[in-house]
Parts: C-alpha cells; structure tokens; sequence
C-alpha cells in the first residue's frame, strides 16, 4: 500500500474534486487505502448532512472500492509512542489525526492529507501529501 489517506482528502474523493480525480486516475485501488477511523468520521458527516441516505451510500461505495484498514495493536503501540513523544516537545494532535498517520507509518505509506496539523512535519518518519493544493 503506497498511501493512506486522511479524512480531507477522502471528502474531496466523494465529491470528485479534480485534482483528487487526476492522482487517483494514476493509482491502483489497493494502493490506497482507508483507516476505519477515516470512514467513521465520513459516517458521522453523512448522517448529519440533509441528503443522508444517500451520503451514506456514498461513503459505503467508497469503502467497497478501497481497503479499509483497521486499528490493530501495532498502531495504538506506535500512537502511544508518537504521542508521548510530541507531548515531550509540547505539540498536540487530536486523537483521530494521530492514530490516522500511525497507521500510515505503521504501513510505509505516505499519508494524503491537507491538514496543516499533520503536514508540519513534527511527526517523525511521517511522509505525506497535499492532493488538495
């Protein structure tokens, strides 16, 4: 798996944003994949939005045509250590953001993101691009 990408970005694919559309044009489906807490976050924007049934569909179709990774015990391991390690140095991350890019480094992958808070590069190891600029 070459990327992982973040909620931002996973948004910008549901609503077909062009530069999204273009990178996505030059990769293989299973080279892509979701964190599940990627796809929760989706859940919970479509079940507040005004179209809901289907939004909801929409982020299932999503979750049909890339893996959806799940949390295991090596992420919430190396979450725990990035953490600790930011705390250190007197950043914080939210939780979701954090656990997001661990699982991007846990997988080699290079997390797809346009949050500032992830692309600052405090987190170490950490590769990641910006598809939304």
């Amino acid at each position: 798996m070459r990327y992982i990408v973040d909620t931002n970005v996973a948004i910008a694919m549901l609503a077909q944003r062009q530069s999204v559309v273009e990178r996505l044009s030059n990769i293989a489906p299973e080279e892509l994949g979701l964190s599940v807490v990627v796809i929760g976050e989706l859940l919970f924007g479509a079940r507040r939005s005004a179209r809901m049934q289907s939004n909801v569909a929409r982020v299932q179709a999503l979750a049909e045509r890339f893996p959806v990774l799940p949390v295991t015990r090596a992420i919430v391991e190396r979450y725990g250590i990035v953490r600790a390690d930011l705390a250190a140095r007197g950043l914080a991350k939210s939780d979701f953001d954090l656990i997001i890019a661990c699982t991007a480094l846990d997988r080699g992958a290079t997390l797809v993101t346009n949050d500032a808070a992830l692309k600052d590069g405090s987190i170490v190891q950490l590769v990641v691009e910006d598809w939304l600029n």
